[in-house]
């Protein structure tokens, strides 16, 4: 039994992670861990997280949050970032920042991720509100812009209630359609497709030849449609 962590990575208290696993003959299982084990969602801890990474069979953990990085770069965009901002429309390549402008987050990152990797199959950095844009049917991708902003509809998490069950065979209440608490759950889902279905995820170009950190940069491509 192997576990796939997504892990939102937030300043202060505003980390999530969520922990899924395979279940014969169901789907995806969703554990009771991280910022689920009590009843209602709550942050994270980097020390629980290395915690249950030690503690646990984990094949991938996805982050959100820059894990690599170039000395040459005084702009902090990297070829990755700038190819992922390419990708997105116009309005919405503000999602995509450089290292620089995320203050200690980046450093967070490459934190958590030097502490998990002697106990982790794989470490892999991605953009859950990209990859959920890009999971959306092109009619339903203005939700990726919405849900940071407003609360969503009653109709419209029922729409994606049922369009996770039908991907992923996995079974979500509306507790998951928090913004930070569904961005841990699309980089947990990123980690399990990176192992079962990796053709599902595009890998965004690292061409910097002094790039040091952690990776491979992916996320759910056009193509899991």
């Amino acid at each position: 039994m192997f576990y796939y962590l997504g892990v939102d990575l937030g300043g202060g208290e505003k980390t999530f992670a969520v922990a899924i696993r395979e279940k014969t003959n169901v789907g995806l299982h969703i554990e009771k861990s991280l910022s689920l084990k009590n009843n209602s969602p709550k942050p994270s801890s980097m020390v629980e997280i290395i915690e249950f990474v030690r503690k646990n069979p984990v094949l991938g953990t996805a982050i959100d949050a820059p894990l690599s990085f170039s000395i040459n770069l005084e702009k902090g965009f990297r070829a990755s970032d700038l190819a992922l901002r390419s990708l997105l429309p116009r309005e919405y390549r503000k999602w995509v920042l450089s290292y620089h402008a995320l203050m200690g987050i980046p450093l967070r990152g490459l934190l958590l991720a030097q502490k998990l990797s002697p106990y982790c199959g794989a470490i892999l950095e991605t953009h859950p509100r990209a990859s959920f844009f890009f999971l959306l049917p092109k009619e339903k991708r203005y939700l990726a812009h919405k849900y940071k902003r407003e609360p969503l509809e009653e109709e419209e998490i029922n729409y994606l209630k049922n369009y996770f069950k039908k991907l992923f065979s996995i079974e979500l209440t509306h507790t998951f359609f928090y913004d930070d608490l569904l961005d841990a759950l699309i980089c947990a889902l990123t980690s399990y497709l990176f192992f079962k279905k990796p053709e599902k995820l595009l890998f965004l170009p690292q061409e910097e030849k002094d790039l040091f950190g952690f990776g491979p940069f992916v996320i759910i491509g056009e193509s899991f449609l």
